[in-house]
């Protein structure tokens, strides 16, 4: 799945920027769903990273149409 893998990698270079104490960084680390990060994104103060990541979800599910 090419959706899977866009979203992962996004993940994974996000996550490098983040302190491991941050409950995004946590929620990355357990493998929760897209959804709980963008929640968890939001609560840290990472507003941006969220609607981007929201953004690029709805693409993805545009496309998978």
């Amino acid at each position: 799945m090419e959706q899977d893998a866009g979203v992962q990698q996004l993940l994974v270079e996000f996550r490098q920027l983040l302190p491991a104490q941050c409950l995004t960084a946590q929620a990355i680390d357990r493998h929760e769903p897209f959804d709980r990060i963008a929640v968890k994104a939001v609560e840290d103060g990472y507003i941006e990273f969220a609607q981007r990541f929201t953004q690029f979800m709805e693409l993805c599910l545009r496309k998978g149409q």
